[in-house]
């Protein structure tokens, strides 16, 4: 099956703009922080099931600099 295409092809915008990407991201500084509590990596979990004490949250923070962690489990997301 050959199909013939009759007249000029233009640039229509919708398919342009749909094949339009962003700039790529950087993914982030790359010097380490020095100073403790300047920089933290912070998580949140939810689990399947909720917990004796009634929690359903897992929070977790990494301070870059000391690499400590804190880890405490949340009933409410609002609770971070």
């Amino acid at each position: 099956m050959k199909l013939k295409i009759k007249g000029k092809m233009e640039n229509w915008e919708n398919c342009v703009i749909g094949k339009m990407r962003q700039k790529n991201v950087e993914k982030g500084p790359k010097e380490k922080s020095t100073k403790p509590g300047y920089r933290m990596y912070i998580d949140l979990t939810s689990s399947k099931y909720i917990s004796a004490i009634g929690s359903k949250y897992w929070f977790l923070a990494v301070d870059e600099a000391t690499h400590m962690k804190f880890s405490m489990f949340i009933k409410q997301k609002s609770e971070v």
